[in-house]
């Protein structure tokens, strides 16, 4: 029977009555749930245990809760009905006999009650402690979860160990393989290295042949020398003879005379003797009758005297004569036979020649056989080496591909387990605290065990006293409870056994997750080891790729796969255009290889560093149009230049070998001493002796190579006629762009052509200037000038500095006070002196000899720069002489110039580029974020509303352009978007276009413009011209035959734009050079057009290219290619095609106009302008579109304060009268008709505007007068007269024709003065005068004033920059 005091046993009293563990804990006995749960089969039933397992551990311990609680209330209840009881016995009987004995136990009894009431706040103090072990258990019950997962890891890092282990031995086998492949492959290229030395063997063997044929040609060539000279010597000899016969004949000849003088002297003497004897006989007879027989005998002995002198005389005439005859007889014979001996020699020696002749035929077509069997075997060999070497590098680009595959999925791999290892390793620090922590926790909960149990027991004997002292008081019945006492031993026997075994198997747990962690490092430490020796191998393979790669290349090198610059390669070998004699004489023969890229080497041998191109030399000779066509050779009997390889032998020893070369660093031509300028391909270089010179200057260069050094550093200067030639050059310091405040920065100058270059160097000892011309400076400029400087000048300069300071100057914008400076720091102050000495003088000879001003352009600032318009200005283009279209961020406006009226166009948004059509009467324009193509009528340009035409497939439009086809039967639009180009037909049907085509380009589309019915598309290195009606295939304006012009495929080059010159013949410009090519895509001109610096843009207006660079604008003349014009204006950006209107972005945005000094007339009235100027852009009253400009009514009161003060525009106000009808007294009708008598032109160079700055253009426009403001008659009658035709203002009252120069305005400080106004009089005070003028920001009085005391000033400066908007004319013009 239980005790009767209590209830029946529930168990309820016993505290560890209930505890539980987790089946999944490794704390446990029964180890982990892989362990025990047997298959993998029953991992599900598992965990549903394990969670009814959780959730009755947290019932327990809620239970455990509650009992405590309840045992807390029966313990206060058990402490308060003993202290009742205890006052009961002690108060119940005041007089009864009190013992000692009871005394006693009453103290005993409060100590225990005392001691009962700390156990009481113990047991506070244990819930506390019993809670917080509660959470501690749900801790390591989250712990457990973790190690799990941890342990899941771990096999999951297993399995990929065993995976990497086998991707590591199949990588293993894979290097196996690829070793025996390498070996392989090495046995192949042993081989073709055995093939390729017995190919350099019988190279060199046919090597030797070539000289030994060589060494017989030159035997040959010095025989037939020989022969020649023979042959020579017997023709002088020949020529000898016959000048010998020709004097014998003559001798002959002469002897012949004399015999028939002879013959004639015997007739004579003969006819004389008979005159004689006839004479005799006659006086024989007359004398008969005197002595005959005396005379008769006298007679007869002179005439046998006479006969016997005759006979001898003629005996020795005739033996003279045959002697004569024997003798030139013989001569005779003697030259025949010495004629007959040389004609025989002479066809002795030709059959010889022949002979020869033959025999060199047959050598050549010999060698010219063998040279081509030889080619073909040696290409086929070449072929075959080549398709194996590509497999192999196919091969070895495979493997190398998989290797670095592998690799990277190796290093992925290791870079995972590191990651991994480090995610271990923290793992493991946090298991080896919780292993702390539970050690601890299982610390806590024995003692707490020791604690409950000692309270327990002291709780129950307390009880039990206190029943005891109870039912001793109370007379109660003796309870003896030994069997509640062995029960609560029995428990704690039980408790502590669970606890012993929960502890060992907690420990066998650790045991377990310390074994699985170190056999895990070890795993990890052995995959790291493999990986590192993986990757050693990986970098060993790496290298032996990498030494193969060199390997095959140093084979292509050694069998003459190399660049196309070596001229002893093999491609340069098959690839020379000379003839078999040409290549196996090479000494002998002048070489001209092109180079089409760069060359490697530099040129070590010309010293002259500068600037390579000057075009005003390149004009001065004719090209040479065979030098950039090695394959067209041209065959010269007489003499052979360096371009020109012939097929016959040179007759000079050795001549230059001449390659077109880019330079890195400025360079001088050696012939002209001229800067080669240019970006690349700026002259060509020998390659023997380094020569360098213009490509036109090739030709002059000396024939004789290599060059003597007293040839090749001439003396530098100017030739004042050309104005060719380089002055003076050296090393000077320039402002850095900031200014001079910021220092100063290295630049190379030259004195060249009568231009002053400057070149940027870098910062460093070492660093040489670059080929980009930085800033160039004509001489020819009207405004240049060259001067020292003083300190007020740079106030930021050095003051050592200042003394080899000095200042080049040059015009920049047409206005007088707008100039072009530069300061340059001379190294010394004697280098200055001669810098501004040269300068100086060069400028001397200039203007002495007076050498063409080949400018074009002018530049001039088209718009007064206050105009908020201009400044997000994208594109513009010229309505006529006196309306601009800017479009801008804002949209479409025009801008009337003269008049000072904006108006806007539709409602576009940020317009990016216009296009006038005006053979349609359209413009269009890109506007918007999605750039879209809108057609707009032209009467839009006047403010009117009209409805515009959307391209909706334009959206993302780049560009567009307009033209004729088929000679202006309709308007052709393109528009390009990327790599296509859409094609439209503009028209009159209601959309206006029509589209026609669709064009693909290969690729992005950088230019595009309308040739003759073609389209010209620009894009990457190339021009493609499209037709554009009709079908018909595309053609490349660069020929893929001619291979002068690849290096512009080889080298990536932007397409900046192309010119048709003429219907045969084009120019196309790249970023880097310029080309003329023909109709085919041929090179048309040897030379190139060299730009001076890095080209932005490029505009024409024929004849002349415009080239955008970032300092500069270069002008071109594309017939001539001379560089005529360089304006010196910085970050300058074109707005139109033509290049006539662009934007200068410098602090102030300007708005710049480019006049042609060349064209007839103006194309743009360029107004005067004024920084100065407060204008304000107001919107007209009467239309939403229309904008003027207003400027503020303090700015106006001002300037004319400073007019007025100044006594000289004081009396300019008021003019002299010039017409005095205006005395006559008149009736209030009569104002107009005197007016007309006053005079409407006066001199030309007088008239001006003819309202002044007040007029408003509303008030002319719309024939009325504004509320509250008076007009004159005169303005009434400009009223009427605008309103009736806007161009009656400048006809009716300045006369002037509308291309005619205009007046130079009055300076910005001058201001405006409306000259008329005055109301009370000729000598009305200047207080009035300014009463009149400030009644609004806007005056409606007309210059011709109301008052006619004071007629208008016809010169009047000060109608210029305040007039608002609305004045009709900015600027009258000469008749």
């Amino acid at each position: 029977m239980p005790p009767p005091s209590h209830t029946a046993f529930s168990g309820h009293h016993l505290p560890f009555v209930g505890f539980t563990y987790t089946s999944s804990c490794v704390l446990s006995d029964r180890s982990c749930l892989r362990l025990t749960a047997g298959p993998p089969s029953m991992d599900l039933d598992a965990s549903i245990q394990r969670t009814l397992e959780d959730s009755l551990a947290t019932e327990a311990y809620e239970r455990r809760i509650r009992r405590l609680e309840q045992e807390k209330l029966e313990l206060s209840r058990k402490l308060q009905e003993s202290t009742q009881t205890v006052q009961a016995l002690q108060y119940s009987t005041v007089d009864g006999p009190i013992t000692a004995s009871k005394d006693l136990e009453i103290k005993s009894l409060k100590e225990e009650i005392e001691k009962l009431k700390k156990q009481v706040t113990d047991s506070d103090h244990l819930e506390q402690q019993l809670e917080e072990a509660s959470t501690a258990r749900r801790e390591l019950d989250d712990a457990s979860r973790q190690i799990k997962a941890f342990e899941k890891q771990v096999r999951t890092l297993k399995q990929e160990r065993e995976d990497l282990n086998k991707e590591l031995a199949e990588s293993s086998d894979r290097l196996k393989s690829q070793a025996k492949e390498l070996k392989d492959a090495h046995s192949q290229r042993k081989l073709a290295m055995q093939e390729f030395s017995e190919m350099n063997e019988r190279l060199t063997d046919l090597h030797s042949q070539k000289q030994k044929l060589a060494r017989q040609l030159r035997d040959k060539e010095e025989e037939m020398e020989v022969v020649m000279q023979k042959v020579e010597s017997l023709r002088q000899e020949l020529r000898r003879t016959e000048r010998l016969k020709k004097e014998l004949e003559v001798q002959a000849e002469a002897a012949a005379a004399e015999a028939s003088k002879d013959r004639k002297l015997r007739e004579k003497s003969e006819q004389y003797s008979k005159e004689l004897e006839s004479e005799v006989e006659g006086l024989k007879q007359k004398q008969v009758g005197r002595s005959p027989a005396v005379s008769y005998i006298e007679y007869q002995q002179e005439i046998t005297k006479l006969k016997a002198d005759l006979e001898k005389k003629s005996v020795f005439y005739e033996e003279e004569l045959s002697k004569r005859e024997i003798m030139h007889a013989n001569e005779i014979k003697s030259l025949k036979k010495e004629l007959r001996d040389a004609e025989s020699q002479q066809l002795a020696l030709k059959k010889e020649i022949m002979i020869l002749k033959d025999k060199l035929e047959k050598t050549r077509r010999e060698s010219q056989s063998e040279r081509e069997e030889f080619e073909t075997e040696f290409k086929q060999k070449y072929e075959r080496e080549k398709i194996l070497l590509t497999e192999e590098n196919k091969k070895l680009s495979n493997e190398l591909d998989k290797l670095t595959a592998m690799f990277e999925r190796l290093s992925m791999n290791n870079r995972q387990l590191e990651e991994e290892m480090r995610d271990l390793a923290d793992k493991k620090e946090s298991v080896a605290h919780w292993e702390a922590q539970i050690t601890e926790i299982i610390q806590w909960v024995s003692d707490e065990k020791d604690a409950r149990g000692y309270l327990q027991a002291l709780a129950s004997k307390m009880t039990e006293e206190l029943e005891a002292l109870r039912n001793s008081s109370l007379g109660a019945r003796a309870t003896d409870m030994p069997w509640k006492m062995r029960r609560f031993a029995k428990l704690d026997m039980s408790a502590r056994l669970e606890l012993q075994s929960a502890l060992d198997a907690e420990i066998r747990a650790k045991q377990a997750i310390q074994d699985e962690l170190n056999k895990v490092k070890a795993s990890c430490i052995s995959t790291e080891c493999k990986l590192q020796e993986s990757e050693k191998k990986n970098l060993e393979l790496l290298t032996d790729i990498e030494r193969l790669k060199k390997e095959t290349e140093e084979l292509r090198s050694e069998k003459g796969v190399k660049h196309q610059d070596s001229q002893n390669s093999f491609l340069a070998f098959l690839n020379a255009p000379t003839s078999a004699l040409d290549q196996f004489e090479i000494d002998s023969v002048e070489n001209f290889t092109l180079s089409n890229t760069p060359s490697r080497d530099e040129d070590t041998k010309s010293h002259l560093h500068s600037r390579s191109r000057s075009p005003s030399t390149a004009s001065e000779t004719e090209p040479i149009e065979v030098m950039d066509h090695p394959p067209r050779s041209i065959h010269t009997p007489t003499m052979k230049t360096a371009y020109i390889g012939s097929g016959l032998p040179a007759l000079k020893p050795k001549a230059h070998q001449f390659v077109v070369k880019s330079f890195n660093t400025p360079t001088k031509c050696n012939q002209c001493t001229s800067l080669m300028v240019g970006l690349i391909r700026q002259g060509c270089t020998c390659e023997v002796c380094g020569f360098s010179c213009h490509v036109t200057c090739a030709d002059k260069a000396p024939a004789v190579c290599p060059i003597p050094p007293e040839q090749t550093k001439g003396p530098l200067g100017i030739d004042p006629q050309k104005g060719i030639g380089t002055a003076y050059e050296g090393h000077v310091r320039v402002p850095k762009p900031a200014g001079v405040k910021k220092g100063w920065q290295r630049a190379l100058a030259v004195i060249c052509d009568f231009k002053l270059f400057l070149y940027d160097i870098a910062e460093g000892k070492a660093s040489q200037p670059s080929v980009i011309v930085s800033q160039v400076i004509d001489m020819r400029d009207e405004e240049f000038s060259v001067s020292s400087v003083l300190a007020s000048d740079v106030i930021h300069a050095n003051r050592k500095d200042i003394p080899c300071i000095f200042r080049v100057t040059a015009s920049q914008l047409s206005a007088s006070s707008n100039k072009c400076s530069i300061l340059i720091l001379a190294d010394g102050e004697n280098e200055k002196s001669k810098w501004v000495g040269v300068l100086n003088e060069l400028h001397r000879i200039l203007k002495k000899n007076k050498l063409k001003d080949r400018s074009v352009y002018v530049p001039k600032e088209a718009y007064d720069s206050t105009l908020p318009l201009i400044k997000t200005t994208q594109s513009a283009a010229i309505i006529d002489h006196e309306r601009i279209a800017l479009g801008n961020e804002e949209g479409l406006f025009v801008v009337h110039v003269t008049k000072d009226e904006i108006i806007r166009v539709g409602d576009n948004k940020k317009v990016h580029q216009i296009e006038l059509i005006p053979s349609e009467q359209l413009i269009a324009v890109i506007s918007g974020r999605n750039r879209h193509v809108r057609l707009f009528p032209m009467a839009a340009l006047d403010g009117r509303e009209t409805e515009f035409y959307k391209l909706a497939e334009t959206k993302g439009c780049q560009s567009i352009v307009s033209g004729h086809v088929r000679h202006g039967a309709f308007t052709c639009l393109c528009v390009a978007m990327k790599r296509q180009v859409l094609c439209y037909e503009l028209n009159q049907s209601k959309t206006r276009h029509k589209k026609i085509k669709e064009i693909q380009v290969q690729g992005n589309v950088q230019w595009m413009s309308v040739f003759s019915d073609r389209l010209c598309v620009g894009y990457q290195s190339g021009f493609l011209k499209y037709p554009l009606h009709g079908e018909g295939s595309p053609y490349s304006l660069l020929h893929p035959d001619d291979h002068t012009l690849s290096f512009i495929s080889q080298q990536p080059t932007d397409a900046i734009c192309a010119v048709e010159i003429s219907n045969k013949e084009y120019l196309l410009c790249f970023s880097s050079v310029g080309v003329y090519v023909d109709c085919q895509g041929r090179r048309s001109r040897q030379q190139e057009l060299m730009w001076p610096a890095t080209p932005s843009s490029c505009c024409y207006n024929a004849p002349y290219l415009s080239v955008y660079s970032e300092n500069a604008i270069d002008i071109f003349d594309v017939n001539s290619m001379e560089w005529i014009q360089t304006i010196p204006l910085k970050k300058v950006r074109p707005l139109n095609t033509e290049g006539s209107l662009n934007l200068l972005g410098l602090e102030t945005i300007r708005l710049i106009y480019f006049k042609n000094k060349m064209a007839e007339g103006d194309e743009l009235v360029v107004p005067e302008t004024s920084d100065n100027s407060r204008k304000q852009m107001v919107r007209n009253i009467n239309n939403k579109r229309r904008y003027s400009f207003r400027v503020p009514e303090e700015e106006r009161m001002q300037q004319r304060r400073e007019m007025l003060r100044d006594p000289e525009m004081r009396n300019k106000l008021i003019s002299n009268p010039t017409n005095f009808n205006h005395i006559a007294h008149m009736g209030p009708g009569d104002g107009i008709q005197i007016l007309k008598d006053l005079p409407m032109n006066l001199r030309p160079q007088e008239s001006r505007t003819v309202f002044s700055g007040s007029v408003s253009i509303p008030s002319i426009t719309k024939s009325r007068t504004e509320p509250g403001r008076s007009m004159s008659a005169s303005s009434g009658l400009a009223a009427r007269s605008s309103a009736q035709n806007g161009s009656a203002l400048r006809r009716e009252f300045s006369g002037g024709s509308y291309g005619a120069k205009r007046q130079p305005m009055a300076s910005p400080s001058d201001g405006s003065l409306s000259s008329g106004g005055l109301d009370q009089g000729s000598d009305a005070p200047t207080r009035d005068y300014e009463r009149e003028d400030s009644d609004s920001p806007r005056h409606s009085t007309a210059s011709n004033s109301s008052n006619l005391s004071s007629p208008p000033s016809p010169v009047s400066p000060h109608k210029t920059k305040s007039l608002s908007l609305e004045s009709s004319d900015h600027v009258s013009w000469d008749s």
